[in-house]
């Protein structure tokens, strides 16, 4: 690594460190928003007063099999296992796929519990959805905390076993089954057509707010309110004890797992790699240190690409090596007879190293370049002077040569220039 790419390299190992160090220094960790009815986080991750983190951990220490379901709807086709699905008013809503693959569970004996106010659960060419507000009247809480209204159950059953009244906000709704507006004979969007059958389970003055609905081999059990599964509002009246009783009825005679849906509520499983190692540093200054490094390492790829000043030529390789340009050069220069030409090419590169190893000029005469030749390599001047002037005399043109000798001549040469520098 030469000088410049080593200052270019600790320069850039500088900017990163200082990015880094700006970002933990002037990070600030966001309050987390002010939870209202309108926009609260309803996952079981919440512990705060609209999240249903105390329904889990109450089922889950009722001995019921009880877990976080962070997939899409699609999974739940080839889970057999899975019998209850409860659905607490998600900001972010399923999709059409999402819900033909949950009228698929459901039609094979699934049960889908669903506490909702404002979205509408298409059923065919019928829709279950959430109408005006109940005509409530009594009012009263074990906290004092909150406004809780009573509604009171009107079907006998497992599901009402030791429940005299619900508690409910003053925001529940009724839930109604109406003709959908807009029908889609493909099923897309909507859960596949059936004549679906409306049962009211419970609510106030001829007003329903716990419904359920026969699908196939399963039911939809809607709730108009979903305070009543809230941490606000679990311990009011005997909402618990109408959870309890609705998971145990539906896991009664096929035992599976009950699951929450936390996926529309945002937890949604990644199985590791890039994605699971990102949520995994969701909240830290992680993520924004690694964007300024990706940013960069593109700058510099791209100035390091890109071209400053006029362009260079690209070096262009020999295509022959060494030895074939000195046997085509020999095969001219025999073709030509050009003898004296081939020694003029050996000889004037041996009388230059010749010159250099003496230390006289090129143009001092031969008898004295022999002389200090044979004095500094103690070889026998007789034989530098023979090859020498040998050389000399063919190529001022006062003899000639023969190819045998030309062969001499060169070995010769050779043998005397292991004594000159190269």
């Amino acid at each position: 690594m030469n000088r410049q790419s080593l200052t270019n390299t600790l320069l850039i190992a500088a900017v990163v460190a200082l990015l880094l160090g700006i970002n933990l220094l002037l990070y600030v960790k966001p309050e987390p928003e002010a939870e209202s009815d309108d926009n609260a986080d309803r996952s079981t991750y919440s512990g705060r007063p609209y999240g249903t983190l105390g329904a889990y951990l109450f089922l889950q220490e009722s001995g019921v099999p009880v877990r976080r379901w962070e997939q899409d709807y699609r999974a739940l086709v080839d889970r057999h296992d899975v019998r209850v699905v409860i659905f607490v008013e998600p900001r972010d809503k399923p999709e059409a796929r999402q819900l033909r693959a949950l009228a698929e569970w459901i039609s094979r004996g699934g049960t889908f519990i669903m506490f909702e106010r404002s979205w509408p659960l298409q059923l065919g060419r019928w829709q279950l959805l959430p109408g005006p507000p109940l005509p409530l009247d009594k009012e009263g809480s074990v906290f004092g905390q909150v406004s809780v209204h009573r509604i009171v159950p009107w079907q006998p059953g497992g599901a009402f076993h030791g429940v005299n009244w619900l508690g409910v906000s003053a925001r529940a709704r009724t839930m109604t089954l109406k003709p959908a507006p807009n029908v889609e004979t493909d099923g897309f969007g909507s859960f596949p057509a059936q004549t679906p059958a409306l049962v009211p389970l419970a609510g106030v003055k001829d007003t329903p707010a716990v419904v359920e609905v026969a699908y196939g081999a399963g039911r939809i059990i809607c709730i108009g309110d979903p305070f009543i599964i809230a941490n606000q509002g679990l311990a009011e009246g005997d909402n618990a004890r109408f959870l309890l009783n609705l998971v145990r009825l539906a896991t009664n005679k096929v035992a599976g797992q009950v699951v929450f849906d936390d996926y529309h509520h945002g937890y949604r499983t990644t199985n590791g790699g890039l994605l699971g190692l990102l949520g995994y540093f969701r909240g830290t200054p992680i993520p924004w240190m690694v964007w300024h490094i990706v940013a960069l390492g593109l700058l510099t790829a791209y100035t390091v690409g890109y071209r400053f000043g006029r362009p260079v030529r690209l070096p262009v390789k020999p295509r022959t090596n060494t030895l074939e340009f000195v046997t085509a050069m020999a095969q001219l220069q025999k073709a030509a007879a050009a003898r004296d030409l081939a020694l003029e090419n050996l000889y004037r590169r041996f009388h230059r190293r010749l010159c250099r190893y003496t230390g006289l000029p090129t143009t001092a005469p031969l008898k004295e370049l022999c002389f200090v030749a044979s004095q500094r390599s103690q070889h026998p001047m007789s034989e530098w002077c023979a090859v020498t002037e040998r050389c000399q005399a063919v190529l001022e043109g006062r003899d000639t040569v023969s190819d045998a000798e030309l062969l001499h001549l060169a070995q010769q040469l050779r043998t005397l220039g292991r004594w000159l520098p190269p």
